[in-house]
């Protein structure tokens, strides 16, 4: 954070001090004002960023120095006797850098702070006010104005995309499954779902369940990463051999659900693929790792229209595959 802020810093009382110093020349202001302006928008960045790296808590460190800047900005507020342009402008940029900086209430934590830095320059100047703005002046505050606004809205610009991308990230870990990338059992139930409220009246839905034989063996056997590595194939499998519109999921540890838009038959043929295809793989050549899968399937009954009875039908067939020696459809 502290080299972040550095920058800003840098700029945005670099900039600022060529607006101070136009309205200190026409004030014809003494060497104090010129000190002040020197050690506040020229030194002063450097000094707060060693400061906050050399700290043992950078942040709390960062948090002080970014107080400190409200107590300038006030101060110089009321050290150009409030020249209008120039004190409203060092004022709202001050509070837009708190607000920007994401650290919650520390803009209404400055707000005191910039009152007393306003009252101790009211005290310096005799509470002077001479708030017309002159047109060197204007010009003179056109820099910290223009750059400001370009800072401010590419750094909103960028936390905007950062958050889209937290999004979608949050989404998908929401949705699908950490490591086969399928839907997880609640956004899998949530897709189907929705399928059984909008389905048309003729149309043809089948549930496949479909079970890693031995899992718990492989798993304790060789370990692991090789059943990661079982589960991750398996899905590859489903994915590469089930149409698009398929609602796939990881429906437990070692256990797939999928719901697709066709009849007993064809869905059938695609389970066959599913596991022959699974009965070919090599998970590790070395060990000579091999795995099968035992299938049930359910076909929608259209009376019916009920998830439960069709899952539960799916699920019996899908023992019946296994205890009738698993590797089998069912």
């Amino acid at each position: 954070m502290p080299a972040k802020v550095y920058k800003f810093r840098l700029v945005g009382m670099g900039l600022g001090g060529v607006a101070i110093a136009a309205v200190l020349y026409e004030n014809q202001a003494s060497n104090f004002y010129w000190l002040w302006l020197f050690l506040s928008c020229f030194i002063w960045p450097h000094f707060a960023y060693h400061t906050a790296i050399r700290n043992h808590k950078p942040f709390m460190a960062e948090r002080r120095n970014l107080l400190f800047d409200s107590f300038v900005a006030g101060s110089w507020a009321a050290l150009l006797w409030f020249n209008l342009l120039p004190a409203v402008l060092l004022l709202a940029t001050s509070t837009a850098d708190k607000l920007s900086s994401g650290i919650k209430n520390l803009w209404l934590y400055s707000l005191p702070v910039m009152c007393v830095g306003i009252f101790i320059g009211l005290l310096l100047t005799g509470f002077k006010i001479q708030p017309e703005t002159s047109m060197m002046v204007i010009w003179a505050c056109l820099p910290i104005l223009i750059v400001h606004i370009f800072f401010v809205s590419l750094g909103t610009s960028k936390l905007i995309r950062k958050v889209q991308k937290q999004n979608i990230l949050f989404k998908e870990l929401s949705q699908k499954d950490t490591l086969t990338k399928l839907y997880n059992r609640r956004h899998w139930q949530h897709q189907v779902d929705l399928l059984l409220q909008q389905k048309e009246q003729d149309s043809k839905l089948t549930l496949i369940l479909i079970d890693v034989d031995h899992f718990k063996q492989l798993n304790d056997l060789y370990g692991h990463s090789i059943g990661d590595e079982v589960l991750l194939s398996i899905a590859s499998v489903i994915a590469t051999v089930l149409p698009e519109d398929a609602i796939a999921g990881r429906f437990g540890g070692d256990e797939f659900a999928v719901v697709i838009k066709r009849n007993y038959s064809e869905a059938k043929q695609m389970s066959s693929l599913i596991r022959q295809q699974v009965a070919d793989l090599t998970i590790d050549p070395i060990e000579n790792i091999n795995c099968t899968v035992s299938i049930g399937l359910a076909e929608l009954n259209k009376q019916e229209n009920d998830f439960r009875s069709w899952f539960d039908q799916a699920d019996k067939n899908l023992y019946r595959a296994k205890n009738a020696g698993r590797n089998q459809i069912h």
